[in-house]
């Protein structure tokens, strides 16, 4: 029987290997969809191999692609070259089976991971036969993009190299047709193609990270990053030398655009900028692209770009490999030599020359594109839409683009005679020229080839030739000779001439042209004809051209572009169909020696200039444009068919009606709703209901903002002043109350509210380190860390004062400490001071992750309106004096100073404010490029710019010498609320004039006080204008102020410790006979809190504010048998006779603020030098340095046995003796250089000439002298509560409490061998009971007759200790 046991058991074993095979198949989160994305790249990420991971970054040509190259090279991408098709004329479905062959080769792969498919579809996807061809870079962008969509998928591909986003500056440039526009503006605009090529980008969709609608899409790619339209002279891949304030401002715009509404991909430019090859400019493509601008897609090289980084290309190919990826280029479009290019990579990383990181990076980008694109759900094309490819609806958008890019230059010999529309009927009209019956000049270069094609046979559409005959009356005689001579033209009688001639096509490099001359015989054409005859001379080019020599023989002259293949749009407004309304995207130039030419240039002379275009009315009008009532039909129809008895019967009805509509819509007026004070209605809405309500005086009253001292509630309704501030020191009464302040505040905003719209003012105040202005406040150190938890208190705190606006955070990098302002800077070093931005969420709350980028936010009552502050290079001045030049390059502003804000904005900072200083010479206050271009345009600010304290006035030197300037100036720099704060009335005056006299548009008024609006509704002031008192116990409240002790434990930074490694000073004993505290700064909180404390220029001595200083913390935390002596400055005699075991001597700076602490010595201030050379020379001591900066500390080290960075510690200054002691360690490391001598500076980490007395990052740590392990407290606690709750189900049963006592006893016991503090660990064990025994004693007094419970309360508890009997056994 047993035996029998053993095959059923094996049966067993393998029906269940069977079973569960399957079952145990590996769970691939990457093929889930129902994963989040962020998931599924993680779990591939982590599967994929080296080769595997390499083989994502190349992109192939399809000549050299098979499945079985896609399958053995892992290859993440195939494209096909201008022209390179999988037959000559290949149908839609022979390019979804090629497509669907490769991507079978990449699903045959280990992981299956598919490989998507680019082409050029840069006007239609113009590589396919039959295609719909539209006019290069023109408007309707939204609709051609979403139609080029389809017409790409239709093919099976789902990734097109568009838009190009380049601004041609110089039309000598072979691409300048690739180019919308030289005005940036107009080709940021054009960016909309993207949400059409891609779909719509959600609302709530995350900036920067890549998005695409369906399979009715494809991805786009932004091209070509960054400058490739600005070359020397227009010569394509050359150099584009240009300063960073222009590169922002002309060529980068349409990116931050791209990136915005979710551009997918990112292609990289051949050119240089300033010499650096794009395609090797780590700077701009990790540095900002990534990094500033927070794209999420994936950076893609141009054809064979790698190849150029080196002259000539492909000179050293290894070089040019590690180059481009570590710039961050994440996909290589090799596109034939892919093997040489994985074996260069892989050696690269193999041999740590570029890291796993970078790889890592690039492959993440390139499969959350993937994700994104559906395409693990969907990798094979099908059939669904090859209809779509050249459809009809699509030729007719083609067709209405043609129409509406024509652009109308001369129109008659005389504004009185207009050549066209031109008539349909007449006898007989001449077509000449090259480019009338030639569909492939009509459609230029990237057609079917990529130097496009010559003739009609290559795809299909209407020339222009076919187009006229199409239109004019059939009795019309449409007469075509190419190129007839003056005596054919004069012989035959035609009634007028149309010649359509201009550039054969080319692309790239090929296209560069110094001349610019219409090509031959085209010059020969017009002069023939037009010099015989009336004629309309249509010039097809991708840009302007050398006309006017022919000028004058010409009757109208039309610039057509490349209208692609739907001639028939010429046709229909030369004849007068539809009018003429294009305008020109660039400027004609007279001769080529003007080049480059733009507008706003000084030597600006043009043919005709930017935007010129005369407009012509349609001789019919066309179905779709009939408005629905015409302004000259007459308004009462009826006229026409009632009865003369009927009439006077038609007319009553009439004008009763008309009376009872007055009546309806008198009242209704009455009660017209105030949208802007509607809750319920969106933000955008109520700003322009209110705007719409405002004068030109209320406008400008919000764009002020003027101290408390001058205001009063009159002049808040009076003037309708839009914000107030208390400057540093500036209260209602000193040691003002929270209730003080709020009814100061609440009585300005009665004032407010009083005024005829009843807009709320804004309230501001300097909160930098805490609520410093106020009486009471937690005072934090000065920029540390910690920073989210204390920007929340500090709101708090603000709040408990009524005010709801702070000038913080200062996210200045400081990068010499002798400028006054350095201690509130966070570091020398960009990227603290950017991880510092955390404030931003802490004042204003969290933002939500679908929170709009570049919106302000506030999160609610208890939070307030943040302010990022000094905009910007106030820490980089010459010597670091304040309000003084910056002067660096445009790699150093981006890198250095800007981070922080792309940082501010993104977290929904609301404010930005000013600084004084300037850059490279222009100041800040009136720097347009800065204020207007970069910071509101490019990174998208929507919040408010608000000036420094009579920032405007230092415009001119001497300040306030030329007021009337500085208004227009800074107005138009783009600064929308001005902190006067005194002469309002200047201003106000100085601004009504100047918008009166158009000197500063309204535009300008109503864009700044828009901005103002949106803060105001996001804070919620139009619901809840007035402050209240629930916030009024926060203020200085123990919670915040052991916050801030925390924060000075962290910020310490111990520079030495001991003579030697092996004999360290600290932690100091708490028992010691007899202790000395020394130093001008160990009794002074003024001293310890700094500037902006209280007072503007900060405070000495001990009474204008509550807190602990540090003598205090050391009384309060020695032993109370060790003795403190205090001696602020002793001489050596008496240290020396005092018996001292140690000394603690506590120097540094006196407070100042701004200009006032600029310090060219950075010394100690007397006498802390002399007080530490008489006691350090004496008795071991250690040295606690309160400043906000580094200083001259080397002459003094040797003496010193322990050196202490205490900066500027705050109103807690327990938590520098919590540290000296040993209660917590030293954990903090220095966010700035320190310095040897003052001659080094400026000096950063990282400079030629660095050689610190201690580095950035510089920091010794020690151990606390006992261990705080609160999780031990807290489980031993947790431990002993479950065990003796049962047991203290009866309070009056002493034998359950005593038993309840040594069992936690036993437990504590027991914890103590692995947690430091027994006796901590007891108390908060037993503290429950502890209070029952004395609720016990209390009760009972005679507890003797209850001892006949013991044995019933032991046979209850007895049972719970059964499970801890091994417990405690082992203990």
């Amino acid at each position: 029987m047993a035996r029998s046991r053993v095959p059923i058991l094996i049966m067993g074993v393998v029906l269940w290997c069977c079973l569960t095979t399957p079952a145990k198949a590996e769970y691939m989160k990457y093929k889930d969809p129902k994963q989040p994305i962020p998931v599924r790249i993680q779990d591939l990420l982590d599967r994929m191999i080296l080769e595997e991971k390499i083989g994502q970054m190349v992109q192939i040509e399809r000549k050299v692609a098979s499945a079985e190259v896609m399958k053995e090279y892992f290859i993440g991408s195939v494209l096909s070259g201008g022209g390179s098709v999988p037959a000559p004329q290949a149908s839609a479905e022979t390019w979804i089976n090629m497509v669907n062959d490769f991507q079978r080769g990449s699903l045959s792969t280990r992981l299956g991971i598919p490989m998507i498919y680019g082409i050029d579809s840069v006007h239609g996807n113009n590589n396919v036969y039959k295609a719909t061809i539209f006019p290069h870079n023109i408007g309707l962008v939204k609709k051609i993009g979403a139609a080029t969509a389809l017409e790409t998928r239709a093919t099976g591909i789902p990734y097109a190299f568009a838009p190009c986003i380049a601004v041609c500056r110089d039309p000598r440039w072979g691409r300048c047709y690739e180019s919308y526009s030289e005005d940036p503006q107009i080709v940021k605009d054009m960016t909309d193609i993207i949400p059409g090529l891609q779909g719509d980008i959600p609302t709530d969709s995350p900036k920067g990270v890549p998005f695409l609608a369906g399979k009715n899409n494809v991805v786009a790619c932004s091209k070509h990053y960054v400058g490739d339209g600005g070359t020397t002279k227009g010569i394509n891949e050359n150099n584009t030398v240009i300063d960073w304030q222009g590169l922002l401002s002309i060529h980068m715009p349409a990116y931050y655009t791209s990136i915005m509404k979710g551009v997918s991909t990112v292609m990289i430019s051949y050119s240089s900028w300033n010499g650096i090859k794009m395609h090797a400019n780590r700077e701009l493509i990790t540095g900002f692209l990534k990094n500033t601008l927070g794209f999420k897609g994936f950076v893609i090289s141009d054809w064979e770009g790698l190849d150029r980084i080196t002259y000539p290309p492909h000179a050293n190919y290894s070089y040019s490999i590690q180059a481009g990826i570590h710039a961050g280029i994440d996909m290589v479009m090799v596109p034939y030599n892919y093997k040489e290019f994985i074996d260069g990579l892989t050696f690269h990383v193999k041999n740590n020359v570029i890291p796993m990181s970078r790889i890592d990076d690039a492959v993440r980008r390139i499969l959350r594109v993937k994700f994104v694109m559906g395409l693990f759900e969907n990798p094979l094309a099908d059939n669904s839409l090859v209809d779509q490819l050249g459809s009809q609806e699509h030729r007719e958008l083609a067709r209405e683009a043609v129409r509406k890019s024509l652009v109308l230059l001369k129109n008659g010999q005389s504004l009185n005679q207009p050549l066209l529309p031109l008539p349909k009927k007449t006898s007989k009209i001449l077509v000449a020229g090259s480019h009338a019956d030639n569909l492939g000049y009509q459609c230029g270069g990237w057609t079917i080839e990529w130097q496009g094609f010559n003739g009609n046979n290559r795809t299909i559409g209407t020339t222009i030739l076919a187009a006229i005959k199409n239109t004019v009356d059939p009795s019309t005689n449409v007469v075509y000779k190419e190129n007839p001579n003056a005596e054919f033209v004069k012989s035959n009688n035609f009634s007028h001439a149309i010649v359509v001639v201009g550039e054969h096509p080319y692309a790239e490099t090929d296209g560069d042209s110094m001349n610019l001359t219409i090509a031959d015989p085209g010059p020969t054409t017009i002069r023939n004809v037009c010099g015989a005859m009336k004629c309309v001379v249509i010039i097809i080019s991708g840009r302007p051209v050398v006309i006017e020599p022919y000028l004058a023989s010409i009757d109208a002259l039309v610039a057509a572009w490349l209208p692609g293949t739907e001639g028939q749009g010429v046709a229909d407004v030369v004849f007068g169909d539809y009018g003429f309304t294009g305008k020109l995207p660039r400027t004609w130039f007279k001769t080529v020696d003007q080049l480059p030419m733009n507008v706003g240039d000084p030597h600006y002379d043009p043919l005709y200039p930017f935007g010129f275009g005369i407009t012509t009315e349609p001789t019919k009008r066309q179905s779709d444009d009939k408005p629905f009532l015409s302004t000259t039909t007459p308004l009462l129809y009826f006229w026409d068919f009632p009865s003369r008895m009927e009439r006077p019967r038609i007319v009553g009805t009439l004008l009763m009606g008309i009376l009872v509509w007055c009546c309806m819509a008198t009242s209704a007026n009455a009660d017209t709703k105030m949208i802007y004070k509607d809750s319920n209605q969106p933000y955008n809405v109520r700003i322009k209901d209110l705007i719409g309500r405002m004068t030109l005086e209320e406008k400008i009253g919000q764009m002020i903002q003027i101290e408390r001292n001058v205001s009063s509630p009159e002049v808040m309704r009076k003037y309708f002043i839009g914000s107030l501030l208390s400057g540093g020191g500036s209260e209602p009464t000193p040691q003002a109350s929270p209730k003080d302040w709020i009814d100061m505040v609440n009585e300005f905003q009665k004032g407010s509210l009083s005024s005829r719209l009843g807009i709320p003012m804004i309230y501001g105040i300097d909160a930098v380190h805490g609520h410093n202005n106020v009486y009471k406040a937690t005072i934090f150190p000065h920029n540390i860390g910690l920073v989210s938890r204390i920007g929340v208190v500090t709101a708090l705190e603000v709040r408990a004062t009524g005010i709801h606006y702070v000038f913080a955070p200062c996210i200045a990098v400081c990068r010499d400490p002798r400028w006054g302002r350095c201690y509130e800077s966070y570091s020398e070093d960009p990227k603290i001071v950017q991880d510092m931005t955390e404030i931003i969420p802490g004042l204003q709350g969290q933002i939500p992750s679908s929170y709009p980028k570049g919106v302000p936010f506030v999160g609610g009552m208890e939070s307030v309106a943040a302010c990022a502050k000094h905009y910007i290079g106030d820490g980089g001045t010459t010597k670091g004096i304040n309000e003084n030049n910056t002067v660096i390059d445009n790699k150093g502003l981006l890198s250095i100073h800007l981070p922080g804000y792309v940082s501010s904005i993104r977290k929904g900072v609301a404010t930005v404010m000013i600084s004084y200083s300037s850059l490279n010479g222009v100041k800040m206050h009136a720097n347009y490029e800065m204020v207007t271009n970069f910071l509101k345009k490019n990174l998208r600010f929507k919040g408010f710019v608000i000036s420094d304290w009579e920032g405007i006035d230092r415009i001119t030197s001497p300040p306030h010498a030329n007021y009337t300037y500085s208004i227009e100036a800074s107005v138009n720099a783009g600064l929308d609320m001005i902190m006067l704060p005194y002469n309002y009335t200047e201003f106000i005056d100085g601004l009504t004039y100047l918008v009166k006299n158009s000197f500063v548009p309204m535009s300008r008024i109503d864009d700044a006080v828009k901005r103002i609006l949106l803060v105001k509704f996001t804070m919620g002031l139009f619901e809840n204008p007035l402050a209240d008192e629930r916030f009024v116990k926060q203020l200085g409240c123990e919670e915040h102020r052991e916050l801030a002790r925390e924060a000075v434990r962290k910020s310490l930074v111990l520079l030495k410790n001991g003579k030697s490694a092996d004999a360290p000073l600290l932690p100091l004993p708490k028992k010691a006979s007899n202790i000395l505290v020394a130093g001008s700064h160990a009794d002074n909180l003024g001293y310890q809190c700094g500037g902006w404390t209280i007072k503007w220029m900060g405070f000495s001595g001990n009474n204008l504010t509550t807190g602990t200083t540090i003598l205090t913390a050391i009384k309060n935390t020695v032993d109370p048998t060790s003795k403190v002596v205090y001696n602020e400055n002793p001489d050596a005699e008496f240290v020396k006779s005092g018996g001292f075991s140690y000394a603690i001597v506590v120097v540094g700076e006196h407070p100042y603020a701004e200009t006032k602490g600029d310090n060219l010595n950075l010394t100690i201030p007397e006498p802390g030098p002399s007080t530490i050379t008489n006691v350090c020379g004496t008795v071991k001591c250690v040295v606690v340095v309160v400043s906000g900066r580094p200083v001259v500390i080397q002459p003094y080290v040797a003496s010193i046995e322990a050196l202490v960075a205490a900066w500027l510690p705050g109103s807690e200054g327990q938590g520098v003796a919590d540290v000296l002691f040993g209660d917590f360690g030293f954990t903090g490391k220095l966010s700035f250089t320190w310095f040897k001598t003052v001659d080094q500076l400026p000096m950063h980490v990282g400079d030629p000439h660095y050689d610190p007395l201690f580095p950035l990052g510089f920091g010794l740590t020690t151990q606390p002298a006992k261990a705080h392990n609160t999780e031990n407290v807290k489980h031993t606690s947790a431990l002993c509560s479950a065990i003796i709750s049962p047991c203290l189900q009866l309070q009056s049963n002493f034998a359950g409490l005593v038993l309840s006592f040594f069992i936690c006893l036993r437990i504590s016991d027991f914890f103590s061998s692995w947690a430091s503090n027994m006796v901590l660990i007891f108390s908060n064990c037993c503290f429950s009971l502890l209070k029952s025994l004395l609720l016990f004693f209390l009760s009972n007094f005679l507890f003797f007759s209850h001892i006949h419970c013991v044995y019933l309360h032991l046979s209850f508890c007895l049972p719970l200790l059964y499970p801890f009997a091994s417990l405690l056994i082992l203990s």
